[in-house]
């Protein structure tokens, strides 16, 4: 069934993406079909976690991945990070980790998040520890996520090779933990197009306005220069207002939630909220050339 669902290259955009971060298929489903009525475009369905935050560990076959994603008729999109929502590191190595995602390609998914270091992992503090907030608040602190590795970068050619041949999509994705100047996200992402990604992912960190701009800023040079979809985004509480915005200035999608569950990651906005910014929010869309405009 996957393959009547559109590529998420094909999708109108800017369209919405919503986390799917149930522990059971049933539930996933569930959340799928509320989510489709509040106006999601895709998903994207976190398959680590191992039923905090993510599928179950034992529901990662190809028999109740298939059931997941032939439940819709929207795209899917894979993702299996080496950190759970829940701030605990995975068990499995970056090549087992490919192995679940192309497995999920088997069973349907039209796409995976790779991530940028994978086949050499960037050291750092461990995601969402008080090392890891004195990391994203130091201006000086390196990108991660992102490695220029010829033997790894190779390798990660070749996986998408294989995704490519299995008939999904790659996304290559930096969560760089840190804050990206436009040119340092323009490096990041011309990187990841030259790796033959279809789409790439860069989220930066913003802590103020300031950094939001700059963020947009960003947006706007890579929809320039980039010749395949991307996502520009940031974390940060500042950097909500941008996961609205930077949709209308050429990143491909929002991330969004079905709800907000105890605990769970609020950055990403709610489906139903940008479903209606993005209904209400039209004519916004250049026309014509700034020398055809009547300057009134």
């Amino acid at each position: 069934m996957f393959r009547e669902q559109s590529a998420f290259t094909e999708l109108e955009q800017p369209f919405i993406c919503t986390m799917i971060s149930e522990p059971t298929v049933a539930e996933a489903r569930s959340v799928m079909k509320h989510s489709e009525f509040e106006g999601a475009d895709s998903f994207i369905v976190n398959l680590m976690g191992d039923g905090e935050f993510g599928l179950e560990r034992s529901l990662l076959n190809e028999s109740d991945l298939e059931d997941l994603f032939e439940s819709t008729s929207l795209p899917s999109m894979a993702c299996y990070y080496r950190w759970k929502y829940t701030g605990e590191r995975v068990g499995e190595t970056d090549e087992e980790r490919m192995e679940i995602l192309k497995m999920a390609v088997r069973a349907g998914a039209r796409a995976v998040d790779m991530v940028g270091d994978t086949f050499d992992p960037i050291p750092g503090p461990d995601e969402f520890s008080d090392e890891a907030t004195a990391f994203s608040l130091d201006p000086e602190s390196p990108p991660r996520e992102f490695t220029t590795d010829p033997d790894a970068v190779e390798r990660q050619r070749a996986e998408i090779g294989t995704i490519h041949k299995l008939g999904g999509e790659v996304q290559l994705t930096a969560h760089t933990r840190t804050h990206l100047s436009p040119e340092q996200a323009l490096n990041i992402a011309t990187a990841f197009e030259q790796r033959n990604a279809d789409m790439v992912k860069i989220v930066g960190v913003d802590t103020s306005w300031d950094d939001l701009l700059e963020t947009l800023e960003a947006t706007v040079l890579l929809n320039r220069e980039l010749d395949i979809p991307f996502v520009m985004m940031s974390h940060g509480q500042h950097g909500v207002l941008g996961r609205y915005v930077t949709p209308f200035l050429g990143s491909m999608l929002c991330f969004t939630q079905h709800e907000y569950p105890p605990g769970g990651f609020y950055l990403q906005p709610l489906t139903e909220n940008v479903r209606s910014v993005f209904d209400s929010v039209r004519n916004v869309t250049p026309t014509r050339e700034p020398e055809e405009e009547n300057w009134l």
